[in-house]
């Protein structure tokens, strides 16, 4: 799913820098590393679950906006909103476009790489 995801990013969104991570714990360290604008987490990681690296990742890059990225329902969905570490959380069933559209709107352009 990661690198279909990746592959998404690259195409519909051009000139986006990103890097990733496989688990949460090597998230926090990539997010120590180059201090995203945006984080994309998927809630059902392996070790560490989503909602315990969101909190982490809000102490270390307390500026990004983080999407949370699910199969959860909707009233799941929601309730992790209230927990006020995540800025939108989506359902992996509406698709990619959606996911291009909250990267639209959370990521500003100057966090975007220059045309070259």
């Amino acid at each position: 799913m990661r690198g279909t995801i990746c592959h998404f990013i690259d195409k519909a969104i051009p000139n986006t820098e990103y890097c990733e991570a496989g688990d949460g714990v090597a998230g926090i360290e990539k997010a120590k590393e180059c201090a995203p604008a945006l984080v994309l987490l998927d809630l059902s990681l392996p070790g560490m679950n989503g909602v315990d690296t969101a909190f982490a990742l809000r102490g270390i890059v307390p500026s990004a906006k983080i999407v949370g990225f699910t199969t959860f329902d909707e009233e799941f969905r929601k309730d992790l909103l209230t927990l006020d570490v995540f800025d939108m959380v989506l359902s992996k069933v509406v698709g990619l476009a959606k996911l291009a559209e909250a990267i639209n709107r959370l990521l500003p352009v100057e966090g975007r790489k220059p045309d070259e």
